[in-house]
């Protein structure tokens, strides 16, 4: 346990900067809960130490002391907080001194004096609030990239694990005040994919497409948060950085182009909304890419998928459409980008916009399927589409539009399609579809058959002619049985029907087609059939 606490302690240390405003307030607090003799139940389970601690509300709090970025606490504060310190202090005091800990911490800062003496708990209970400090995007740009020296990157195995290690440090230590938090979040995602994708472009990495995915991921969270709310003047010169600073992920430079376009539409869709600032980049975007066709440059498609989200921002759909399709005619797999403006419609209820890009992705989306490795990718990518619109009122305004998306994803889509159909009880086609995808009978619900059965059975017939079939070529006594029990059901629905002259003219047929089949003959004659004569 002891050199476990060392060691913990050590990595504090370096994790923890002396120099940040936001820390010294966190050491201080931490100290002040310590020295109050708030913490209690301390126990040792392997690496593990855990405790509770007695704030306004008591908090459980557990620390990992071989990984101080996989510490919890039942707080609401993200990262490393006061109660997971304050039971480090009380741990480590047992064997060691705390006030040592904190000077060697205090001497880690440049200055020396940008942390003045550690006040007594009775002082710290007196003392006002700090005025506030406002951040700086230089000094946060500053830490950002004195960490990302820490990342691994001569294989991009070590430089995944070490780029999350040295993110979760980034966000996890270093809090900031609780209105700056999804602003920091995101341009330390932003910062992180830019300096990763620089990295992977330089070693030429082609493997590390989940990573550079999960800062996108990171990013959207924070701007989901931001864009949720109003935006503070003091935000200004980080989003003016942002926007200065964003071109690159349309020019092209990125080994990852989905997952830049995509970082790129996010941040001009919630967090760039000046129309200005569109216009004066949808112009640019517009000057390279007919620069890049009078020079005969090779251009790039990325440039052309954020030039075609600026057209779309602006309800320029005729542009944004058009230039779609010229790049799907290309040869590009333009589907893959569809889903986000369709979510995008979808979530402003802009119904009529929405229709216009479903009806003119379906060709896109066609041509797509069929490059699909596998059943699983044509699934997946159905998935995420689907989750893009509001099926319910697609079937209710549009359900003609409806119907051909389902078509176009057959057959992944044949469940979904099913439903519908059966839903709106057009059993015919819902028995077509059956047909299609290949279900056997069996494989159907019973409870679908029987009520087809009780308003429309004749839709059955089909089915009931396949699987007759499909048993008696098996050749066996238990497909014969069974074939027996559908032919049964085949004539109640002629009967029903009132057409047992065509029962008597397919029966009879098929008796002589089976005539050498002497034992579906005898299963026939058992289930009353055929007369015990025989045919």
């Amino acid at each position: 346990m002891s050199g476990l606490l060392n060691d913990f302690a050590m990595k504090l240390q370096s994790y923890l900067q002396p120099e940040r405003e936001s820390h010294q307030n966190l050491v201080q607090k931490g100290l002040l809960l310590y020295r109050q003799h708030l913490v209690y139940g301390k126990r040792v389970s392997g690496r593990f130490l855990t405790g509770k601690v007695q704030d306004v509300s008591p908090v459980e709090c557990r620390l990992d002391l071989e990984n101080p970025l996989d510490c919890e606490c039942s707080c609401p504060q993200d990262g490393f907080c006061r109660h997971q310190l304050a039971l480090f202090f009380s741990a480590y005091s047992e064997e060691n001194s705390v006030f040592d800990w904190v000077q060697q911490w205090k001497s880690r800062s440049a200055a020396g004096q940008i942390l003045q003496s550690v006040k007594r708990a009775s002082e710290l209970l007196k003392q006002k609030k700090d005025a506030y400090s406002q951040p700086s995007i230089t000094q946060w740009l500053a830490d950002f990239h004195a960490a990302f020296q820490e990342i691994n990157n001569r294989h991009e195995y070590l430089m995944d694990i070490s780029a999350r290690q040295v993110y979760h440090r980034l966000t996890g230590f270093l809090p900031v005040e609780q209105e700056w938090e999804p602003l920091y979040r995101l341009i330390a995602a932003y910062e992180m994919f830019k300096y990763l994708n620089r990295i992977c472009r330089e070693n030429e990495f082609f493997s590390s497409a989940s990573l550079l995915r999960f800062f996108v991921e990171e990013a959207e969270d924070s701007l989901v948060r931001l864009s949720s709310g109003s935006i503070p003047f003091a935000y200004d010169p980080f989003i003016g950085y942002l926007r200065d600073d964003c071109w690159w992920l349309a020019d092209g430079e990125s080994v990852y182009e989905f997952d830049s376009v995509d970082f790129y539409r996010m941040l001009w869709s919630r967090l760039l909304k000046n129309a200005n600032w569109r216009k004066q980049e949808a112009e640019r975007l517009r000057a390279k890419i007919v620069n890049g066709i009078d020079t005969g440059e090779k251009l790039s498609s990325a440039a052309v998928l954020c030039f075609i989200h600026q057209a779309f921002l602006s309800g320029n759909d005729d542009t944004a459409l058009n230039t779609l399709e010229q790049l799907a005619n290309s040869g590009m797999m333009t589907a893959v980008y569809i889903p986000y403006w369709l979510a995008e419609l979808n979530m402003h209820h802009s119904e009529g916009r929405l229709y216009r890009y479903i009806s003119a992705s379906l060709p896109m989306v066609s041509a797509f399927l069929q490059t699909c490795r596998d059943a699983y990718d044509r699934l997946s990518y159905m998935r995420l589409y689907f989750r893009s619109v509001d099926e319910k009122a697609l079937a209710e305004h549009q359900p003609r539009l409806l119907e051909k998306l389902y078509r176009t994803f057959l057959p992944s889509s044949s469940a979904k399609y099913g439903d519908h159909l059966f839903s709106k009880e057009r059993y015919h086609k819902w028995v077509e579809l059956q047909l299609l995808i290949g279900n056997q009978i069996e494989d159907i619900e019973k409870e679908k058959l029987n009520l087809i059965a009780k308003q429309e059975p004749e839709a059955l017939l089909p089915l009931y002619h396949r699987a007759v079939n499909a048993c008696i070529a098996e050749k066996n006594r238990s497909s014969y049985k069974k074939a027996v029990r559908y032919l049964k059901k085949l004539r109640a629905v002629y009967r029903k029907k009132k057409e047992e002259d065509k029962w008597d003219s397919f029966f009879y047929v098929l008796t002589q087609q089976t005539k050498r089949l002497r034992a579906f003959q005898e299963e026939c004659r058992k289930g009353k059939l055929t007369d015990a004569d025989g045919i």
